[in-house]
């Protein structure tokens, strides 16, 4: 070993201390030159913890030098010496490394799995494909969360009929990526489950859902948000003004002007906004109401100003209205 720093440092990669492990990583890794085989040599013969921070600090490097230490690794006993291997090999050579990385998909643990599937996506290869499909059904959320993605970044709107599916996922976290995602590609077969989707239990796959039937164009969803501006979540009702007043939804007019008497801050800031947006001359009145609310509702500023920025554009639309009669 080249100095005391080095061996203090390659103490602390074995560390019970995450931070300490953390820290010895991050110097470690600003010392290539001097460093390369003792962190290789660690990689095969030091604790577990060890060898989990050489394959990340390999990883980092990049060098090809520790590609057949980093293979043998996605076999170690150890979960997380495994899946950092994996890690590294596709910093490394992701298409060099395809055959361990399909191994690794196949891993007990689905740590190992998660990152086989996220790292094998930057593969176009019919092995890759055939294994990250195969993730869709893997019986750990995390993994089928990985493989959504790595999916819908590799094959883009050809792959959106393929996640239609998963709307109905037991995982809230796969069903809201899911409506993300098919927002983002504009996959206008999947309305109907989006729309089935706003009455979810869990309010984070109601937002995406909501925002992906905003993407799609689809006016129907204003019905369904309406009644959300009610709901017991503070969330959901902000959530709710904000998104018909991205819609401008004119049907909802009279929903947010009740809004703006809501307990909540950011609700009336948003359905002040909302009202501006859709250019509802019948809240001026109600608007008007809020000159002297100095509650700041979030990054929106107070609700008063918000609501003063609403009557300008209000007023705004109405003389443009008026001009072009």
């Amino acid at each position: 070993m080249n100095s005391e720093s080095t061996r203090k440092l390659i103490e602390d990669l074995g560390s019970g201390d995450a931070l300490a492990r953390y820290r010895a990583v991050d110097a470690l890794s600003a010392r290539r030159a001097e460093n390369f085989d003792d962190v290789l040599d660690l990689l095969a013969h030091g604790n577990p913890h060890q060898r989990a921070g050489a394959a990340e600090i390999l990883g980092r490097w990049r060098d090809l030098r520790a590609f057949d230490r980093l293979v043998a690794g996605t076999k170690d006993a150890d979960v997380s010496v495994r899946a950092r291997c994996v890690e590294a090999l596709g910093s490394l050579d992701a298409r060099r490394a395809q055959s361990p990385l399909l191994h690794a998909a196949q891993d007990a643990h689905p740590e190992v799995r998660a990152w086989a599937v996220d790292v094998l996506a930057r593969l176009k290869g019919a092995s890759a494909r055939k294994i990250l499909r195969a993730a869709l059904d893997d019986r750990d959320p995390n993994v089928r969360w990985h493989a959504v993605e790595a999916i819908a970044r590799g094959e883009g709107k050809r792959a959106a009929a393929r996640l239609v599916p998963l709307l109905n996922d037991f995982d809230a976290g796969v069903r809201a990526l899911v409506a993300e995602i098919l927002g983002r590609l504009k996959f206008r077969a999947a309305q109907d489950a989006l729309i089935a989707l706003l009455r979810d239990p869990d309010y984070q796959v109601r937002w995406r859902a909501a925002d992906a039937l905003v993407a799609l164009g689809d006016g129907r969803v204003a019905a369904h948000l309406i009644p959300q501006l009610q709901d017991a979540d503070v969330g959901v009702r902000w959530r709710a003004a904000y998104t018909l007043g991205r819609l401008k939804a004119k049907q909802a007019a009279q929903s947010l002007v009740a809004a703006l008497d809501d307990k909540d801050a950011h609700v009336r800031g948003r359905a002040a906004e909302a009202l501006g947006l859709i250019g509802s001359r019948g809240a001026l009145r109600a608007l008007r109401g809020l000159a002297d609310d100095n509650t700041l509702a979030g990054s929106l500023g107070a609700v008063g100003e918000i609501a003063q920025a609403a009557i300008e554009e209000i007023e705004k639309k109405n003389k443009s209205r008026s001009r072009k009669k």
